[in-house]
């Protein structure tokens, strides 16, 4: 009895053993199989994580210039790169171009549209779901996974202008604008001040977003109380420079007359695929100022006094019409110097006219001076490293025709002198200053890092301080052809002492002037570089 008892708990010893033994080699078999599957899992999400990147570096740039076999050619690229052998083009695989948005608890989704915001790789792949059982009846599992990479888009914002203000002709331009006074403006102050769009978005009360911003319309004085805000926030009680732009803008905001508004997209325009990427952007505030000035009169005639004192000479007054505004841009590049850009900056389509009809002794002037300048523009083409710490940006210049005009009051007929208040003509006048149009060319914008203590930065198309439209008001410049006596000798004093003096006092004091705060010249543009993000980071959201 006690031996077949003893023999019953061997066997039974011996059956825990091996369940025991069964057991741990499961274990075993389970752990090797779920580090397996979590490497595979691992090395699947590194490879789709990596085309995300490759796909988003390829959708920045000019939209036109990308097509969706770029990017996904890129990311199959990088995935074959990596290890992956199947084909991410083909279902139930995917690379998708799309947006992404946040929610209240900070959660990212994705969806497929043309924001052009981000990409979406969907990557699977087959594998034995066990090195055990699943070799034994060929049993397989497919390994999904997904990564979202943000589209980091190079970009630069630019302008056709100038970085030096003139006082007079800022007066002047503005107050005849906005019907106010704008003598006692801080125009040093708007000058060295930078806001960020970002800045804008935040001091806006209806307002989420720069996309939002931009399409917002408001009246002229209200944008001043959006920027006198936006400025006051940056700490203007600490900052004594940015509290007199705090009252200029105050100022601004309550003296302004004209019931004016403006489309903010009309003043600031962006090409960027995803205009809230480039929140961080910065913008001059005097430039903003003036831009949004012009947008909002229109084709509206800009009357200027001139500061002439001849005798017999009422005041004179310039008008100037700016047809088409200029323009403050920011876009990404073309993304080649052979490709078309999509971020252009067009200098501002100007006609002016000055009419002076004066009695003068025994004679008798009547002139109109005219200058019309046609639209050029700015291209940005190349956005790239340019060696450690700098970034170099490449744009291209094509000038606008300008064209100078002497003629009679009614613009049908040379300018003319008459003696005895009319009666008897006595000579024509009219200008010998054939205009060429400046040639294209290729500006090279060399930026060191940080980007935002280099900038901005000016640059012309032309050598040198090109031409003046004064250079033009003198008398070897006047084409005069006599129609009758010139008794005493009269025509040559009448010339030199009332006629170029009056040329020179238009062109010296208004249209030079207007063309250098527009940034145009006789032999070319002045381009400016106020800002630029080289996107050279391509971030994965997940």
């Amino acid at each position: 009895m006690h031996k077949n008892t003893k023999k019953k708990q061997q066997g039974a010893i011996g059956l825990f053993g091996v369940l025991t033994l069964l057991m741990a080699v499961l274990f075993v078999a389970v752990a090797v199989d779920s580090g397996r599957l979590w490497m595979e899992k691992r090395k699947l999400q590194n490879i789709a994580d990596m085309a995300a990147i490759a796909a988003g570096g390829q959708v920045g740039g000019c939209a036109q210039n990308n097509s969706s076999e770029a990017y996904k050619a890129a990311a199959q690229a990088a995935a074959a790169a990596n290890g992956y052998q199947g084909n991410l083009l083909a279902a139930p695989n995917a690379v998708q171009l799309g947006g992404y948005h946040t929610d209240s608890d900070g959660i990212r989704t994705f969806a497929a549209n043309n924001e052009r915001s981000a990409v979406r790789v969907l990557a699977t792949q087959e594998v034995p779901s066990s090195l055990f059982a699943g070799g034994i009846f060929n049993q397989r599992i497919v390994l999904r996974t997904e990564a979202v990479g943000a589209v980091r888009t190079p970009y630069a914002m630019f302008r056709v202008g100038s970085t030096i203000a003139n006082v007079n002709l800022l007066n002047n331009l503005l107050g005849s604008i906005l019907g106010a006074d704008v003598r006692l403006l801080s125009y040093d102050g708007l000058l060295r001040t930078n806001i960020h769009l970002l800045d804008l978005v935040n001091a806006s009360p209806n307002v989420g977003s720069v996309s939002e911003l931009l399409n917002a319309n408001i009246s002229l004085g209200d944008f001043f109380t959006l920027l006198q805000t936006t400025v006051d926030r940056q700490g203007s009680a600490s900052d004594p420079g940015l509290g007199s732009v705090v009252e200029s803008l105050g100022y601004l905001a309550t003296r302004t007359v004209n019931s004016l508004d403006l489309r903010l997209g009309d003043v600031v325009k962006i090409s960027n695929p995803d205009p809230n990427a480039v929140a961080s952007t910065q913008v001059n505030l005097l430039n903003l100022i003036t831009t949004a000035a012009f947008v909002a009169n229109g084709n509206n005639f800009i009357d200027l006094p001139l500061a002439v004192s001849l005798p017999g000479l009422a005041e004179v007054l310039t008008r100037i019409r700016i047809i088409e505004p200029p323009q403050l841009v920011i876009g990404p590049p073309a993304g080649g110097m052979s490709s078309a850009a999509c971020t252009i900056a067009r200098t501002a389509q100007v006609r002016t006219e000055t009419i002076i009809k004066v009695n003068v002794l025994l004679a008798s002037i009547d002139l109109r001076l005219s200058l019309d300048v046609g639209t050029g523009r700015a291209e940005l083409m190349e956005i790239k490293p340019s060696g450690p710490g700098r970034t170099q940006v490449v744009v291209n210049a094509y000038p606008g025709l300008a064209a100078l005009r002497l003629t009679n009051s009614e613009n049908e007929a040379p300018a003319k002198v008459n003696l005895l208040l009319g009666l008897i003509p006595l000579a024509e006048i009219g200008l010998n200053v054939p205009i060429a149009q400046a040639a294209p060319s290729t500006m090279t914008f060399s930026v060191e890092h940080p980007a935002k203590a280099s900038l901005p930065m000016e640059l012309n198309s032309y050598s040198g301080l090109g031409r003046s439209l004064a250079g033009f008001a003198q008398a070897g410049s006047l084409d005069i052809k006599v129609l009758g006596l010139d008794l005493g000798g009269i025509l040559d004093p009448i010339v030199r002492t009332l006629v170029v003096p009056l040329l020179a006092v238009v062109t010296g004091s208004i249209l030079d002037p207007l063309l250098q705060l527009l940034g145009i010249n006789i032999d070319g543009v002045t381009v400016i570089l106020d800002d630029v993000n080289s996107g050279s980071t391509q971030a994965l959201i997940r």
